[in-house]
């Protein structure tokens, strides 16, 4: 337990979840893969999808990912990820690493909930980083054969008209296909990776 007892009773709930160190932080709720790389550690940014790691964090206590630019402490970084409010995260981590505030015990319940809370929100991230790797791995194959298709038929390399319409139609349904994975509705995203020829490339 991290405890609060020798803290002034003046200290408010952010500067006494400072005590976590940051990593305990992110390794707890499985916010993120960390590496160590000397006396920082670095790992993919839990922020946005990126293949290189640009999320660093540093000895004191704070986090920046040089990706897509967003930075702070262990409140914010949990605050962002699970979405609350800076003193819900707070609390959260609070609750969830045992730390008295106004000399008041965290229950069993309470930390049991916030850690059952972390379980969840780590399994949601999980399926949203499959889900999104599926996207990519589809954006890249359908795309491909787009182009290849197209330079077939800029060559002409189809052997009757009837294989020219089919090409057409194959292509302009793959380009739908590549519109609904790039569009920012999840819905239209999973129909198209849902169909059974791309679902066909994905095994």
């Amino acid at each position: 337990m991290y405890a609060a007892s020798s803290v002034p009773q003046s200290t408010n709930i952010f500067q006494l979840v400072k005590q976590v160190n940051i990593v305990d932080v992110i390794n707890h709720y499985n916010i993120a893969q960390l590496h160590q790389r000397g006396r920082r550690w670095v790992a993919r940014c839990p922020l946005h999808g990126e293949k290189e790691p640009s999320f660093y964090v540093f000895p004191d206590g704070g986090w920046r990912c040089f990706g897509c630019g967003e930075y702070g402490d262990s409140t914010d970084l949990v605050a962002k990820v699970f979405g609350l409010r800076p003193i819900e995260a707070a609390r959260m981590i609070a609750r969830d690493f045992g730390i008295e505030v106004n000399n008041k015990p965290i229950s069993l319940e309470a930390r049991r909930k916030a850690r059952q809370q972390a379980i969840e929100a780590a399994k949601k991230r999980e399926i949203k980083q499959i889900f999104n790797q599926k996207r990519e791995r589809a954006l890249e194959v359908l795309s491909l054969i787009v182009r290849t298709t197209n330079r077939a038929l800029a060559a002409g390399g189809y052997k009757a008209h009837y294989d020219l319409a089919e090409l057409l139609h194959k292509t302009d349904y793959q380009e739908y296909l590549i519109g609904c994975l790039l569009s920012n509705n999840p819905d239209l995203q999973l129909l198209a990776l849902t169909d059974p020829e791309v679902q066909q490339w994905l095994e």
